[in-house]
């Protein structure tokens, strides 16, 4: 049984009816997934201030997965606005329990200051703003908008930090009634987002469809009563896994396996090529040979490795939980790769408890010593970084052969830890004790939630269409 599993963030980026310069009374959603299942509710209100307004938007999951029987998530966004209409002020609070995070950024004419808080302290990142960004995710373009052009601009992602390149485009099947849209998040020319839009008549969102692999989740306007029914606990990871084509054996798992896939609705992406990943794209598809040593690598030139060595939000290195782990490794002068290894069971003397709920930070994992697969892939990538090792962080899917909520023989999100060790990129799974050509890549990050939900994104597009053990023939 898979010892951590990458637990769900669901990007509801901006909830129906919760619009910047439409001022509303307070409006209620419910958050369901394809088959009805309720996973809890959102609201938003909009109240005048003396000089402009303000919006809050809040969202409630009630969730139950791993060693706890029931979790309440809850999000709340405060955006706040001058008199013309333009945001001033955003702060996400994040609750789990007794665990709060908080995110402020401050927006000037030129430039974001987002200022993140947790247990382990503050992280200041200054974000500069393109002439034109918005702050909408594009509400206001598609007023009166027949959906015969594409859209695109930029739009300040608060919560990642940065600034995204974001399309909206008519979806290629319609819904009766509606004009069905997606929504593209892109980073340069990366795939890193997408949802699908039901719009009304005027260009009102009354539908935000978000595809995750093995669920879709849909937040809709509701009543009050209707958004605060009670209802059982959502079992998310029970609905986060697909089943497999074929079964796989031990043996092909640790051999060479070729995947090949086409894309749901034509919208092709590239996956990443990794040390052990190979990436074949034609018209029709894409195909994915994965082995110990089939990929090129990621790039390694001087600048490339100093960015995998250097502390961010999610991988402080420098923090001096992360480096009191590492110290006593560090001091033994290993080979890297046998550095690796040894961290890893330094994280997982510290790591001991399952927890799905949210995505902690590598100082903040420590601290609640506790977490699923992507806290362990950020803590061991922080700790690669503490030992003078560039590490990045690898999400996407993997094989489990084991019973798991009742489901065998399935793929499931998951996320690991890149390493460039004894010159070559290589990966290093402390969840499930090693690598295997079963790990399929579909983002490679710092370990920023972000990328960790656009991996199950774009996993929801893929259409499987075969899977191979790849032998090599003997000689006569």
């Amino acid at each position: 049984m898979l010892r951590r599993l990458f637990f769900l963030t669901l990007a509801v980026a901006i909830l129906p009816g919760a619009r910047q310069a439409d001022p509303a009374p307070q409006g209620w959603y419910v958050i369901a997934d394809d088959a009805g299942a309720v996973l809890g509710h959102a609201s938003a209100t909009t109240r005048t201030l003396p000089d402009g307004h303000e919006t809050v938007e809040r969202r409630e999951l009630r969730l139950a997965d791993g060693e706890r029987p029931s979790t309440i998530l809850t999000d709340t966004i405060t955006t706040r606005f001058d008199r013309s209409g333009r945001p001033t002020l955003i702060v996400t609070e994040s609750r789990n329990g007794r665990t709060l995070r908080r995110t402020e950024t401050r927006i000037s004419a030129t430039s974001a200051t987002v200022t993140r808080q947790s247990a382990s302290g503050r992280h200041l990142t200054r974000v500069a703003l393109p002439p034109g960004t918005r702050f909408d995710n594009g509400e206001g373009l598609m007023r009166g908008w027949t959906g015969d052009a594409p859209l695109d601009f930029f739009n300040l992602n608060p919560a990642a930090g940065l600034v995204e390149r974001v399309t909206i485009e008519r979806a290629p099947t319609q819904r009766p009634g509606t004009l069905s849209v997606l929504r593209k998040r892109h980073e340069g020319s990366a795939l890193r987002g997408i949802m699908r839009l039901d719009l009304d008549t005027a260009g009102r969102i009354v539908a935000a469809i978000q595809p995750m692999f093995g669920v879709a989740v849909t937040t809709r306007p509701a009543d009050r009563d209707t958004a605060l029914r009670s209802h059982p606990p959502y079992r998310l990871l029970r609905n986060v896994m697909a089943r497999s084509p074929v079964r796989i054996g031990p043996a092909a798992a640790q051999g060479h396996i070729r995947y090949r896939f086409g894309f749901v609705d034509s919208i092709a992406f590239a996956p990443p090529a990794t040390g052990e990943q190979r990436v074949s794209a034609d018209a029709s598809g894409v195909t994915l040979d994965i082995c110990t040593s089939c990929g090129p690598g990621l790039p390694s030139d001087p600048a490339t490795l100093a960015d995998a060595r250097r502390a961010t939000a999610w991988l402080q290195h420098d923090h001096p939980r992360v480096m009191a782990l590492a110290r006593p490794v560090i001091r033994r002068q290993l080979s890297p790769a046998r550095t690796m290894q040894e961290l890893a069971v330094r994280a997982r003397s510290v790591m001991q408890r399952i927890d799905f709920t949210g995505h902690r930070s590598a100082a903040d994992a420590l601290a609640h010593g506790a977490g699923d697969c992507t806290e362990d892939a950020v803590v061991l990538a922080a700790l690669g970084r503490a030992a003078g090792i560039p590490t990045r962080v690898a999400s996407g899917l993997v094989y489990s052969r084991e019973r798991y909520h009742g489901v065998s023989n399935v793929f499931m999100p998951h996320s690991w830890t890149l390493a460039y060790v004894d010159g070559a990129w290589r990966s290093f799974d402390m969840s499930l004790d090693g690598f295997d050509a079963t790990h399929i890549a579909l983002t490679i990050s710092d370990g920023d939630a972000r990328s960790i939900t656009a991996a199950g994104q774009l996993a929801s597009l893929l259409d499987w269409q075969s899977l191979a053990e790849v032998r090599t023939r003997a000689s006569p």
